[in-house]
């Protein structure tokens, strides 16, 4: 393929290099996929990574997408793996109809596209034991993502633009309850961006020097999507007013995260000592104390106050951040409706922030089984379970025999001081049935100590002073009318993870 070229007088790889040290993106040994789609960008970012190989002793792993969308996606998967072929890379294919996809969960095909690519690229990654995952952003990439969330009306958090590295999680559609597969370890992964700091046109230059050859897709000509409309319409005209327009936009999401990193520690010492989260998921803090602060800065708590509440940040805008902020100088009773079936309301001095209280209602009438026997004999140790518009629910089996001794040990000492309300650990050996996640019912009862007493769920309300209307908005784990779990707020006594247990189930709660 060819000598690498020299570029500014230094080569490509010197470059890319450079630039991953400077953000600790990789290590010797470090296994990474790839995301290739067949692209020169994708291309540029194999090779580059392909010619660091053996400086940082690397395996590489190639993933190619085919989304089911354009004919001669078949053309760019058969590159992609005759590349790799050539490359000793081993290649993994994913195939699926987007579409069809897109219409069943009700999102758009960039959406779904979006998230099943990220699944698959973590299914590879579990699958190999990877821990970084290379994509192909560059700097033209970094300037229309700016722009797009600048015309979006985005906060600050958009114009920071693409992190060079980031958690896997951390992504828009990963978090989505209509994905019926988790990520898994994702505290673990890490996306990786090694050229963001080079212009679409160097890496065609290079590949061009190089005689690589690489697919084009047509589908990235289509002006009638946003981003390309910014790409090949906005981007050439700003270009046109300062040819270092694009290096200048990247450089202005630098430094915006410098000054957000800075701003986000005034917002989180407000919120750890004005906001309260309650066990019924409700946030609130004293809006009098609130209207005293900086506008900037009681809306970005406010921001964060709904994003606590629903579990997300996509869709917030200013207009709702501007409109609950002019709601803390009303009077006590007044309310307004937020996205994702919240409301913001005054109560006395307090503001509060809540979702819907119809979502619980409705979850109660259908209620979530987590059959842990069924994902025994599966072999299914995960699952996400949706809880209708008001959460999800992850949920771990662990069994001893599958485990070594140390991660064994390591999950029982976890689950024996674990703090959390809403992470809990349950001994399964003595279990006889599915359990159900519901709202109290006249039944209920739990073991409320060691000794083995048990204590009517409606006394334990009445002992905790938890106002009538608002007991049947909270959530419970139960086998029957055994509650194991009254979620945010205590266990029972019965089913504690011991060094004896020989399964061990792991329940995690997040707000929707």
């Amino acid at each position: 393929m060819g000598e690498v070229i020299k570029l500014n007088g230094e080569s490509m790889v010197t470059k890319v290099e450079q630039y991953t040290k400077k953000w600790n993106m990789m290590e010797k040994g470090d296994r990474i996929v790839v995301g290739l789609s067949g692209g020169a960008d994708s291309v540029a970012l194999l090779l580059v990574l392909q010619s660091l190989k053996k400086i940082y002793a690397l395996e590489l792993f190639t993933v190619h997408i085919n989304h089911g969308i354009r004919m001669e996606a078949s053309k760019d998967a058969e590159y992609a793996r005759k590349l790799s072929d050539e490359l000793e890379i081993p290649f993994y294919l994913f195939e699926a109809d987007i579409p069809a996809m897109a219409k069943e969960q009700g999102v758009s095909e960039e959406e779904m596209g979006r998230i099943y690519r990220y699944r698959c690229f973590d299914d590879v990654m579990n699958q190999v034991g990877a821990k970084k995952l290379a994509i192909a952003h560059h700097m033209d990439d970094q300037a229309e993502t700016v722009l797009f969330h600048l015309v979006r009306g985005s906060r600050m958090a958009g114009l920071e633009g693409i992190h060079p590295v980031t958690e896997l999680w951390n992504r828009q559609g990963e978090n989505d309850v209509s994905t019926k597969k988790c990520l898994s370890d994702k505290q673990e992964k890490k996306i990786i961006r090694p050229l963001l700091n080079c212009r679409k046109e160097e890496l065609l230059h290079w590949l061009q020097e190089n005689n690589v050859m690489w697919m084009e897709d047509c589908t990235n000509e289509d002006n009638t999507y946003s981003r390309n409309c910014i790409r090949n319409q906005v981007l050439p005209v700003l270009e046109q007013v300062n040819a270092q327009a694009v290096r200048h936009i990247a450089e202005y999401a630098d430094e915006m995260r410098e000054y957000k990193t800075f701003f986000q520690h005034a917002v989180d010492n407000c919120i750890a000592k004005e906001v309260v989260m309650t066990a019924e998921g409700v946030c609130e803090t004293n809006r009098n104390r609130l209207m005293q602060q900086e506008e900037i800065l009681a809306k970005a708590v406010l921001y964060e106050m709904m994003a606590k509440v629903c579990g997300k940040k996509k869709d917030i805008g200013s207009v709702h951040v501007q409109a609950v902020y002019d709601l803390l100088d009303n009077q006590s009773g007044k309310k307004i409706m937020l996205p994702y079936a919240m409301i913001a309301e005054i109560s006395y001095e307090k503001l509060k922030i809540r979702k819907s209280l119809e979502k619980v209602e409705a979850l109660s009438a259908c209620g979530i089984h987590i059959d842990w026997l069924q994902m025994m004999q599966n072999e299914e140790r995960e699952h996400c379970f949706s809880l209708s518009d008001y959460g999800k629910l992850k949920v771990h089996l662990y069994m001893k025999n599958q485990c070594t001794e140390q991660q064994w040990n390591t999950l029982v000492n976890e689950a024996s001081n674990s703090k959390n309300n809403y992470t809990k650990f349950f001994e399964c050996d003595r279990m006889k049935f599915a359990l159900r996640v519901r709202v109290g019912e006249p039944e209920d009862s739990f073991v409320m100590n060691a000794k083995g007493d048990r204590k009517k769920l409606s006394r334990y309300y009445i002992d905790e002073k938890v106002p009538t209307e608002q007991r049947n908005k909270i959530l419970v784990l139960a086998e029957g009318s055994d509650v194991l779990w009254i979620i945010g707020r205590r266990r029972c006594e019965e089913y504690k993870v011991s060094e004896h247990s020989k399964m061990i189930l792991k329940i995690m709660y997040e707000g929707e």
